[in-house]
C-alpha cells in the first residue's frame, strides 16, 4: 500500500511540473517553437496577419529566443516586421507572405536567421525593401545574421522597390559577415542594394564590408546589383562576394551590376544579353571603385569601367 502511495505521488510531480512549464512558456509555444496561429495569424483567410506575426516575433524575444514558425500557409502583411535579436524565422518551402502596401517588410536586428518560404509584393506602389538590414546594428562575426532558402518576388509588374538593401547611413555604423544563400530575387527595381554614405561625423567610418551572397538567381529586374560608395573609408563596400550567380535579363534591366568600393568579387552567368542593345554597357564600375573582380560571360564592350584597377575575366566575342 505504501509503494502505490509512492507511485502516486510521483505521478503528481510530473503532472504538476508539466503544467508549470506550459504556464510558464506562455501562449502558442512547446518545447521547440512560437507558433503565429496561437496569436491570431490564420494564414487562410484575407485578414492582415501583420500583428500576430509581429507579437510571436516578440514572445519569442522575450522567451528564450524559439523559433518563430510559418508552415505551408499564406499570411498577408498590411504592416512591416521587426525581427527582433536572436529570434529566427522558419516558413515552410511552400509558405507565402503576400504583402500589400509600401513599407520595409523585414527589418532585421543582429543575430537572426530567415529560412524557406516566399514574400511577394502585390501591390505596385511599393517602394521600399522587403529585406533591409540598417548599420545601427553593428553586425559583425558574433551577431551575423542568414538568409536562406527564401524567394522575393514583386509580382505586380511595377519593377519598384528592392529585395534586399544593406545601408550604413549616419555615423559609426557596419555591417559585415552576413551569409545570403540560394535567395532568388525577382521583379524589383534592385535586386541587392549595399550602401554606405559618408558618415556625420569626420573621425568615424560607415561600411557595408565582407558579405557573402552565394547561389543566388536575380531575375526581371531594373538592377540586379548595386554597390554604393566611396573607394574606401569613411564610407565604403569592399570585401562583398557574389558567387554562383545567375542573373536572368529582361526588356526592363538596365544594368547587370553597378560597382563602387573596392575588393569586391562577382561570378556567374548572365543571361540573354542579346535582348538589350549591343552598345549598352550591362556592367558599369564607377568613378569610386577600385581593385574590384568580375568574371561574367559577357563580351568587353558591354563593360563601362570608369574606375581604376578593376580586373575583368570575360568571353570576347
Amino acid at each position: 500500500m505504501k509503494l502505490q502511495w509512492v507511485y502516486i505521488g510521483i505521478i503528481t510531480v510530473l503532472i504538476a511540473m508539466v503544467l508549470i512549464g506550459i504556464f510558464i512558456m506562455g501562449p502558442g509555444q512547446d518545447t521547440g517553437r512560437t507558433n503565429v496561429e496561437a496569436f491570431g495569424a490564420s494564414g487562410d483567410d484575407s485578414k492582415d496577419d501583420s500583428s500576430a506575426i509581429q507579437a510571436a516575433i516578440d514572445s519569442s524575444y522575450e522567451n528564450d529566443n524559439l523559433p518563430v514558425q510559418l508552415l505551408g500557409k499564406t499570411y498577408i502583411l498590411k504592416q512591416g516586421l521587426r525581427l527582433k535579436e536572436g529570434v529566427s524565422l522558419e516558413m515552410g518551402v511552400a509558405t507565402k507572405i503576400l504583402v500589400e502596401g509600401n513599407f520595409n517588410v523585414l527589418e532585421l536586428e543582429r543575430k537572426t536567421s530567415i529560412t524557406n518560404g516566399t514574400i511577394e509584393i502585390t501591390t505596385p506602389e511599393f517602394q521600399s525593401a522587403v529585406i533591409h538590414v540598417s548599420g545601427k546594428e553593428q553586425v559583425w562575426t558574433t551577431e551575423r545574421i542568414q538568409l536562406e532558402n527564401v524567394t522575393l518576388y514583386n509580382s505586380s509588374g511595377s519593377n519598384r522597390g528592392k529585395g534586399i538593401y544593406f545601408s550604413a547611413d549616419t555615423s559609426d555604423e557596419f555591417i559585415s559577415f552576413v551569409n545570403v544563400s540560394g535567395v532568388n530575387v525577382s521583379g524589383f527595381h534592385t535586386a541587392v542594394h549595399l550602401q554606405a554614405t559618408p558618415p556625420e561625423k569626420e573621425e568615424e567610418h560607415n561600411f557595408v564590408n565582407g558579405n557573402r551572397f552565394v547561389n543566388m538567381t536575380l531575375d526581371d529586374c531594373v538592377v540586379c546589383i548595386r554597390l554604393d560608395s566611396d573607394v574606401t573609408i569613411p564610407n565604403e563596400v569592399s570585401g562583398n562576394m557574389f558567387d554562383n550567380l545567375q542573373i536572368q535579363l529582361t526588356e526592363r534591366t538596365d544594368k547587370a551590376v553597378i560597382l563602387s568600393g573596392t575588393n569586391n568579387t562577382l561570378e556567374g552567368m548572365i543571361w540573354d544579353a542579346s535582348i538589350i542593345e549591343d552598345a549598352h554597357p550591362l556592367i558599369e564600375g564607377t568613378e569610386p571603385s577600385y581593385g574590384n573582380f568580375i568574371r561574367m560571360n559577357l563580351p568587353k564592350d558591354r563593360f563601362l569601367d570608369k574606375g581604376q584597377g578593376n580586373n575583368y575575366s570575360i568571353f570576347e566575342k
